[in-house]
């Protein structure tokens, strides 16, 4: 080889342990995704799956199935929106080692309609379904964005046992979650973004304290409404307001540590944690809404 191949190679070759150091090489992607055709509560829809790559196969029989099923949540998106909302919260919990199940919701308006969905599908994870083992309930759980956590809010009202509920920037239009709210048995943690006209100026706190079993309510200060799906789009941004640089990530990994938190409390066959009202007593509750909120006008029916 003549100097000048040698004097390249060597150039190449530093190039690509910087750019491997610097993480701009891509690497192996530590989930997989697909998009499955299913019917939940009678309704025809697509699912998204982000399941980590070291779960087990559908139809693997291991010693016991129970304990090696990957714990799973169930991820619903706001109004208006579609499954393509949950896909960077997909990918974290799955790169977290939680199996990701993101639908699309088949009702617009209906809260207890999808609430029935959702209950349908924690009923086909309990028997085998999305391409995985048996999941034993006390390992599901339910994240909603918007009204997609009022509808998780009702659905995990009538779902005892599973191990738990979270809220990003809940909205209510109609007081149903607050009625819901009050028979959850399970544990439940609520973050909110800055109010605003597409959250009704901070409604996620009523539901919140009307949770018997909060663990804790958070007020991301500087996170818009936005903030709590990913990908977001400009339309939203524009409606809702645009949040501070970055706390779209912020918002994933709070909530990735949350559901990690939840279930390390309900890892074990069923009992082998306690499901009694948990409330730290450095609960945060989040701020009042500012008076001039109060007095804002109604929000346009076509929020995000």
């Amino acid at each position: 080889m003549s100097a000048a191949r040698r004097v390249r190679a060597a150039v190449a070759g530093a190039l690509v342990v910087a750019l491997l150091a610097a993480g701009v090489v891509a690497q192996p992607a530590p989930f997989a995704v697909d998009s499955q055709a299913t019917t939940l509560a009678g309704a025809r829809v697509t699912v998204d799956v982000y399941r980590p790559l070291e779960t087990l196969a559908e139809g693997a029989d291991p010693p016991d199935a129970q304990a090696a099923a990957a714990p799973v949540a169930i991820v619903a998106h706001g109004f208006s929106r579609d499954r393509t909302r949950g896909r960077d919260l997909g990918r974290d919990l799955a790169a977290a080692g939680i199996v990701a199940i993101v639908p699309d919701l088949p009702n617009v308006v209906d809260y207890w309609g999808n609430a029935a969905a959702i209950r349908d599908a924690v009923a086909q994870l309990e028997r085998g379904a999305f391409g995985l083992p048996p999941t034993w309930r006390g390992q599901v759980l339910l994240i909603g964005t918007s009204a997609g956590g009022v509808a998780t809010l009702i659905a995990a009202s009538k779902l005892p046992g599973i191990a738990g509920w979270i809220g990003l920037d809940p909205v209510d239009r109609s007081g149903t979650a607050a009625l819901a709210a009050a028979n959850v048995s399970v544990p439940a943690i609520v973050l909110l973004g800055d109010p605003s006209v597409c959250n009704l100026f901070g409604s996620g706190r009523s539901i919140a304290q009307s949770v018997p079993t909060l663990l804790r309510a958070q007020r991301l200060h500087g996170a818009s409404h936005c903030d709590f799906e990913g990908p977001t789009n400009s339309f939203c941004r524009n409606v809702c307001g645009k949040g501070a640089r970055g706390m779209d990530e912020t918002v994933r990994r709070e909530t990735v540590d949350a559901a990690l938190a939840m279930l390390r409390e309900r890892a074990g066959p069923a009992g082998a944690a306690s499901t009694q009202p948990l409330r730290p007593d450095d609960a945060e509750m989040p701020q009042e809404s500012p008076p001039d909120a109060a007095r804002a006008p109604a929000p346009p029916d076509d929020r995000p």
